[in-house]
């Protein structure tokens, strides 16, 4: 199946996939070759492709997956392959807004910089 992964500013993955994993609101799906048309809302999290010649995974900070045809379009809000993130960088900022946090009043756009960061993290650990 053909599955595209891009982001407002840019296409991250443009191939061909055996699987396709991701998150949603339910939990963790796959979708695989002749999967039924479908659209779902994603968490921010780690979204993996599987190919023939192995796996990559990426981290979106929310976005829209939809099967159609034998084809997967992920449009994540941001994302960011997991071989490509800095994890000094990302864990000084993780350690940055744990402050910000505490002092901060409208913590809902600190909340969701931190969960894009932690799926940056964990991206990087187990996938990359």
């Amino acid at each position: 199946m053909r599955c595209q992964l891009r982001s407002a500013d840019r296409m991250l993955f443009d191939g061909d996939a055996v699987m396709v994993v991701a998150k949603s609101a339910l939990g963790e799906f796959a979708v695989m070759e002749r999967h039924a048309p479908l659209l779902a809302v994603l968490e921010t999290g780690a979204v993996r492709v599987k190919t023939g010649d192995g796996e990559e995974a990426f981290a979106v900070g929310g976005g829209l997956l939809r099967v159609q045809e034998n084809r997967v379009t992920v449009l994540a809000d941001e994302a960011v392959s997991a071989r490509e993130v800095d994890l000094a960088c990302v864990t000084s900022r993780l350690d940055e807004l744990e402050q910000e946090l505490a002092r901060s009043r409208d913590k809902e756009p600190l909340l969701r910089e931190q969960a894009y960061l932690r799926a940056q993290k964990r991206a990087k650990e187990h996938y990359a």
